[in-house]
């Protein structure tokens, strides 16, 4: 019974590999071989090592035998020629013995062939052997039939040249035979330097060529071993770079360049995870506080009730306001915050951004104006929200009774907005990054009076999404102008 279905499964697995060879168009020993390798190939790992030194061993080794073939062929074609013009030569020389005598000089032929290590023969019209100085009269009568003139190589490996005479009114022939045994060992002897070359050659590739590689390689198996031990707490590590001026060097470069961005965006994360849990931690400290001070002795006393109440709806609208900001920007950085573009006016925008302002804000003098009307396809609710952000601020660094201008105008199709104030100035250590966030110029300042340090962060991202640059300028105890760039 097993061995039926062992019979069985070889018989389903050798249909199936037929079927796929059908189906492929291929022979079905070609797909088997195909299938083998690739499932050897999947199974196996070479190393860059390794495959860089078979593959550059076989072009190699291609070039050296192309280069072979080359160089027997050309030194036998020399040979070929060499033996071809030598049998030109005697045979002009036999002719002029023939043409000399009435007879045939065959002492003379017979001499002449020893010496020069040929075979002589001739034919009369009918191709009838007259005269041979060798014992090839057999084997070169039967090839002289089917080549009348020429040059041709016989069975015997011998290079034959046929040459008509003519001698009193009877057209003969004259067939001079030379052996090719010194030339085919001429040739044998350069093959096998060649072959003795061509092996000396490959084991010196396969051998130093591996050696060569692997120290060229060497680096890449630091930067594996360099990245292996790189984790999330220890993102110090840089790879060594090469002291060559290669693609090596350049990717090791590129990699420390990317691992310094991402030890960047790791700090920056904590630092924004550790700013969140303060800014978060205290309004639910004042919270838990006013809940613990009720429920000892405020629900009696109406001044500590109203206290309470009034301090827990602030600080609860403080941290709405915050996770709103934090909410905004985690989907900044996920690319998932939309931008409903649609035609508006900037005139009729700064209106209302300065309408709104006063109405909320009495102690201080708000100026708004725009040069001439200016129409702008943007996301009107975000470029308010980014406008308020800057004037909020003017308003919380600026003392009572001091001025807030928003003035817009129109150039080469770049709106210009500008958000000066007579606050309280920024300083020069400070101004590189207050798009930072939660950076606070003054640590001192309260919450109140300071906010969150979100809000420039969020309006740097909406205007870089509408393709707009902000500039600052400010001088402390003077004043801040905000520029504010868009295209139009």
């Amino acid at each position: 019974m097993s061995k039926v279905s062992t019979f069985a499964k070889i018989l389903k697995v050798t249909v199936s590999l037929i079927a796929k060879s059908i189906k492929a168009g291929i022979p079905l020993l070609v797909y088997i071989s195909k299938e083998l390798f690739s499932g050897i190939s999947k199974r196996l790992r070479f190393s860059i090592t390794f495959k860089a030194a078979v593959t550059y061993t076989l072009i190699f080794s291609m070039i050296l035998f192309m280069f072979g073939i080359i160089l027997v062929a050309s030194f036998g074609s020399f040979l070929f020629y060499d033996a071809k013009s030598s049998l030109e030569k005697n045979a002009k020389v036999v002719t002029g013995f023939i043409n000399e005598s009435t007879d045939i000089p065959e002492d003379r032929i017979q001499k002449y062939a020893a010496i020069e290590g040929i075979n002589i023969t001739l034919y009369d019209s009918q191709r009838e052997a007259v005269y041979t100085t060798g014992g090839r009269q057999n084997a070169a009568v039967s090839e002289v039939i089917s080549h009348p003139s020429g040059v041709f190589v016989t069975s015997d490996e011998y290079l034959n040249l046929n040459v008509p005479i003519r001698q009193k009114n009877n057209i003969q022939y004259l067939v001079i035979a030379k052996s090719l045994a010194q030339e085919k060992l001429y040739l044998f002897l350069l093959m096998a330097a060649i072959a003795v070359a061509y092996l000396l050659t490959i084991t010196i590739i396969v051998v130093k060529g591996s050696k060569a590689l692997q120290k060229m390689l060497k680096p890449i198996d630091d930067m594996i071993a360099t990245a292996r031990s790189i984790s999330a707490r220890d993102l110090n590590k840089r790879l060594d770079v090469v002291d060559s001026h290669d693609e090596l060097k350049e990717l090791a470069e590129t990699f420390n360049e990317m691992l310094g961005r991402i030890q960047a965006s790791y700090e920056q994360q904590n630092q924004f995870v550790s700013d969140a849990s303060h800014e978060l931690r205290t309004p639910i400290s004042v919270i838990q506080g006013y809940a613990n001070l009720l429920q000892r002795w405020g629900k009696e006393e109406k001044d500590v009730l109203d206290e309470s109440v009034n301090a827990i709806k602030n600080e609860a609208d403080s941290m709405k306001d915050l996770v709103e900001k934090l909410l905004f920007l985690a989907r900044a950085d996920k690319n998932t915050q939309r931008l409903e573009k649609y035609p508006f006016s900037v005139n009729e925008l700064i209106d209302e951004v300065v309408r709104e302002t006063k109405l909320i804000d009495t102690q201080h003098h708000i100026r708004g104006e725009m040069s001439v009307p200016v129409t702008m396809d943007a996301d009107r609710g975000l470029i308010k929200q980014a406008l308020r952000i800057f004037i909020d601020n003017s308003i919380k660094f600026t003392q009572p009774g001091g001025t807030i201008r928003i003035n817009g105008q129109l150039a080469s199709d770049k709106l210009t907005i500008r958000i000066e104030d007579t606050g309280a100035g920024i300083s020069k250590e400070d101004l590189p990054f207050i798009f930072n966030r939660f950076y606070k110029c003054d640590k001192s300042r309260s919450r109140e009076d300071g906010g969150t340090g979100l809000g420039l962060s969020i309006a740097k991202w909406i205007i870089e999404k509408h393709y707009g640059t902000i500039d600052v300028d400010s001088v402390l105890n003077k004043g801040t102008t905000i520029i504010i760039s868009l295209p139009v």
